[in-house]
C-alpha cells in the first residue's frame, strides 16, 4: 500500500515540475518566397475573403467562415462557425502597414491563451516577395503542458506551413484555392 502512495506522490511531483519547467509561450517563424509582388501578397493576406480561399484552416477543421466588418481594414474579422452556424471564434486584423505587415489576433474556445500572428512582406525583386510568418501564443498553465504533450503545438505549426504554401498557390499562376479549385480573384 505504501508503494501506491509513493507512486502517486512521485507522479504528482513530476507533473508539477513539468508544468513549471515547460515554456508557456509558443513562438516560431516560418517563411516562403512567392513569385508575386509584395502588394498582391499583402492584399491576399489582409483581405479575409481572399485569406479564407488559401488558408488550410477551414478545410482541415471543417469550419465555415464569414467576414465581418470592412474587409481589408483593421478590425476586419473572419468569424468561424460550427456546422450549426454557431460562432466559436474569430481572427481579427489588428495592424496594417501597406505592403509590409499584417497582424492578427485570434480568439477561440478552448484553454486560455493569447495567440497572435504577424505576417511580413519583404520584396526580393519587383515580382518576388519573401513572406515571413511569426506566430506567438501565450498559453495558461497547466494547459500549455497538455497542448504540447497532445501535439497541438506541432499541429498548429504544420497548419501555418500549409497556409504559407496555400498563399503561394493563391498568388502565383494558376491561382488556386487551398482545396485546388480556381481562386476567385478580386479585380485590381
Amino acid at each position: 500500500m505504501n508503494w501506491i502512495i509513493w507512486l502517486i506522490f512521485a507522479v504528482s511531483v513530476g507533473l508539477i515540475v513539468a508544468v513549471l519547467v515547460t515554456p508557456r509561450v509558443v513562438e516560431y517563424v516560418e517563411a516562403i518566397e512567392i513569385n508575386a509582388t509584395a502588394s498582391s501578397v499583402y492584399d491576399a493576406t489582409r483581405f479575409q475573403a481572399d485569406l479564407m480561399q488559401w488558408s488550410a484552416w477551414p478545410t482541415t477543421t471543417g469550419s465555415q467562415c464569414r467576414v465581418e466588418n470592412t474587409d481589408g481594414e483593421v478590425g476586419a474579422q473572419t468569424v468561424f462557425l460550427d456546422k450549426k452556424g454557431r460562432r466559436f471564434g474569430y481572427q481579427e486584423v489588428t495592424r496594417l502597414e501597406e505592403n509590409r505587415v499584417v497582424e492578427f489576433k485570434l480568439e477561440s474556445k478552448g484553454p486560455p491563451h493569447v495567440p497572435r500572428l504577424r505576417v511580413l512582406f519583404v520584396p526580393i525583386r519587383d515580382d518576388r516577395t519573401e513572406v515571413i510568418m511569426h506566430f506567438e501564443n501565450a498559453i495558461s498553465a497547466p494547459f500549455h503542458l497538455f497542448l504540447r504533450l497532445f501535439g497541438v503545438v506541432n499541429w498548429t505549426r504544420e497548419m501555418h506551413k500549409k497556409d504559407l504554401n496555400g498563399l503561394k498557390r493563391f498568388c502565383e499562376p494558376s491561382h488556386e484555392q487551398y482545396n485546388g479549385k480556381p481562386a476567385l480573384l478580386r479585380p485590381r
